[in-house]
């Protein structure tokens, strides 16, 4: 073999690396978001660049070879220098760069209108964000993919630091035709407009209907989103009502395009918090941008 024609891509070293870690081909595609056949395809060119069998998989499983756990301690070298060099370039001038991983109402309707003064309170640092479900975004802070999450859901673990920064009301929403109020037991007869699974809004919704005795599996959705701005768009098109953030739907309730349908004895609040690892290398600094934006929130 030539190694010299050998050609790694670095998407490639993570799916690998990240199947490893995460013992199974389908929590890595849900943490890199990324199809499953996409990540099978990475570590299939890998083996095919390195003319051998790094992961022996079959129908219950998979194995990592003794060339694949030798390959594994040559991916880990290579990330680690990578992050060395960062932290060095920073250390000589270069821009400092924090990574959030954000929940879709946070990452639509609370972040970007406080940005200018977060850039004002930190001159010089760069924020990259990165936009998934509450879940996702757990995922991700503990894998070490992004400094700070800010998600609407809180998954008690040992390593995670959880800071409350502000509060959510979740409400019924409905385009002009429809009840102009409901009791609990009504919901399941509504056509609904929901978010995906893992989905922090969807989580809320459940678990308060929950307690009036509707289950999940009582609701009819119809249609499930993504993003909000999808499920607002189909409610708008009369697609049927949907559970959202009363903080994404203040422009279209004022431009009359939505409206409220009170649901009487249920009151939805939540809590939106930033976290990061308690061992994160930069985690003075996460401590810091969380304290700025709850400071700026409770203004709000």
């Amino acid at each position: 073999m030539e190694y010299g024609a050998i050609n790694f891509e670095l998407k490639q070293l993570r799916s690998y690396l990240a199947v490893l870690e995460e013992k199974s081909f389908t929590m890595a595609s849900r943490r890199l978001r990324l199809g499953q056949a996409t990540i099978s395809t990475h570590i299939s060119q890998l083996e095919s660049a390195l003319g051998t069998v790094l992961i022996e998989r079959s129908s219950k499983g998979f194995s990592v070879t003794p060339q694949g756990e030798l390959f594994r301690e040559y991916c880990e070298s290579l990330f680690a220098g990578l992050e060395r060099l960062g932290r060095e370039m920073q250390a000589e001038g270069g821009p400092s760069t924090l990574s959030i991983a954000a929940s879709t109402v946070p990452s639509q309707y609370i972040i970007p209108g406080i940005l200018p003064t977060i850039f004002g309170m930190f001159p010089g640092v760069k924020l990259h964000v990165e936009v998934a479900d509450s879940r996702e975004v757990v995922e991700m802070v503990k894998a070490g993919g992004a400094d700070m999450g800010i998600s609407g859901r809180r998954v008690m673990h040992a390593s995670l630091v959880y800071h409350r920064i502000c509060g959510d009301s979740i409400v019924l929403i409905s385009s002009g035709k429809g009840p102009a109020a409901l009791v609990p037991s009504e919901i399941p007869g509504l056509p609904l407009v929901g978010r995906e699974r893992g989905s922090g809004t969807r989580g809320s919704c459940e678990r308060a209907l929950m307690s009036k005795r509707v289950r999940p599996s009582d609701l009819r959705y119809v249609m499930e989103c993504t993003t909000t701005e999808c499920v607002k768009q189909a409610v708008m098109a009369g697609v049927g009502a949907a559970f959202v953030s009363s903080l994404s739907v203040r422009d279209e309730l004022a431009r009359g395009l939505l409206r409220i349908v009170p649901v009487k004895g249920l009151s939805i609040q939540r809590d939106f918090f930033a976290l990061w690892m308690k061992s994160h290398r930069r985690r003075d600094a996460v401590r810091r941008l969380a304290s700025a934006l709850t400071a700026l929130l409770a203004g709000k």
